[in-house]
């Protein structure tokens, strides 16, 4: 088990880091193809699909630790019966979230600056299919098929690189590249499904797919752990200058390579302790083992962000942006005892320990407000992070001790 704790984690890791490469690559083509008018455009419709990202997130958890459940029992027969049931219930929300845009496109339309509906209406139809893709995703995680997940992570990006190039091609500009997301994630929906075929082959049995009870949990700590790590590039872009917002972006994108590996392991620890615990088997063993595949690769990560920043940055991004350079450690260090943080509560939520959420959105709450107060120079926000992620560690440590049961 814990020798494929590593397999695991690794295959979701290396899969979300070439996600990221090609996410980058999309948005460098159409920032450069679009031009800054409708590139900003493109920019508003995401930040109304990033909105979507939390929730999607939370139903591909939650389905992954109610799975995980029925497999200890081998049901394959409930299992596809929340596969279908799950995904019957999100194409009905995906329809009534497209229906919502278009009534509101007209309103959208004047708030945002855009020069039709047109492109709001394309953003509610990629998001029927985008709503819908956590249901064989969530089967896929809580099934252990990481490699099948993981070639599903991988391929999105590169298919959403290629329709967009193609919609670009054909003159379809900023609605091209909306479309993209949606024709691009019905493709993988179509390969999600291709591993589960044994599943579906499956006579469905009856289920309760009661997963309120693990989404609340699951939904503070994603949409915490998302504001903790995104909302500073927010405050940067809002109190210093356009170029500084560039510099600190890419910097940005280095020390998500260690926000993306904890959360790789997440992915994985996730599905597996909740099985474990299911049948009330010790599991303390894989969060120790989780701890060192991420604090081995972490330090290595920190001692070249120390030794070499300015090659680094040069290397990748280009000498304009060498001038980040001095803060490229402590952002990985603010990073790094975030995603500790993260591993810990991933452990805590699949073994249905959730005390962690009150200094979760304490110190999420904390953080805004300290940002508000000190952004004077990037050297502050960045310690605002060091020190809220630092006691957050702490704080969540001290419960896991305090409180009976925890490992």
């Amino acid at each position: 088990m814990e020798d494929r704790l590593l397999k695991h984690g690794s295959i979701i890791f290396i899969a979300s880091v070439i996600s990221f490469f090609f996410g980058y690559v999309f948005h460098f083509y159409m920032a450069r193809a679009l031009g800054p008018d409708n590139y900003g455009i493109l920019g508003s419709m995401l930040s109304l699909f990033y909105i979507f990202s939390v929730p999607s997130s939370v139903i591909t958890t939650t389905l992954a630790q109610v799975v995980s459940e029925q497999k200890v029992n081998m049901e394959y027969g409930k299992i596809k019966s929340i596969l279908l049931i799950s995904a019957k219930k999100l194409v009905y929300i995906g329809v009534i979230i497209f229906v919502i845009l278009v009534i509101l496109s007209p309103f959208l339309k004047k708030i945002l600056n855009l020069p039709s509906e047109i492109p709001v209406i394309f953003l509610g139809f990629s998001l029927i299919f985008i709503t819908i893709v956590p249901s064989p995703r969530g089967v896929l995680q809580g099934m252990q098929e990481f490699g099948s997940l993981g070639f599903n992570m991988l391929i999105e990006k590169p298919l959403l690189v290629l329709f967009g190039i193609v919609f670009i091609y054909h003159g379809m500009e900023v609605n091209g590249a909306i479309l993209s997301y949606g024709i691009s994630t019905l493709v993988i929906i179509i390969l999600a499904f291709i591993p589960l075929r044994f599943v579906l082959e499956k006579k469905s049995e009856p289920v309760n797919l009661s997963v309120y009870k693990y989404a609340s949990p699951i939904f503070v700590l994603f949409l915490c752990i998302t504001i903790l790590s995104s909302i500073d590039v927010l405050f940067v872009r809002k109190y210093f200058p356009a170029d500084m917002t560039g510099y600190f972006t890419a910097m940005k994108m280095l020390g998500e390579v260690i926000y993306f590996l904890a959360l790789a392991i997440g992915v994985v620890l996730l599905p597996k302790v909740s099985e474990l615990n299911k049948l009330k088997l010790t599991h303390g063993f894989l969060l120790w083992k989780a701890l060192i595949y991420f604090v081995i690769p972490l330090a290595a990560i920190l001692s070249a962000y120390a030794l070499a920043p300015e090659l680094i940055i040069t290397m990748l991004f280009g000498k304009d942006y060498s001038s980040i350079s001095g803060y490229l450690v402590w952002y990985g260090l603010a990073m790094g005892l975030l995603s500790l943080t993260i591993i810990f509560m991933f452990y805590d939520v699949s073994a249905k320990k959730t005390a962690f959420m009150y200094p979760l959105i304490l110190f999420t709450i904390l953080e805004i407000f300290l940002f508000m107060v000190f952004h004077e120079t990037i050297g502050q926000i960045i310690g605002v992070q060091i020190g809220v992620f630092l006691i957050l560690l702490a704080s969540v440590m001290i419960i896991r001790r305090r409180y009976e049961g925890y490992t």
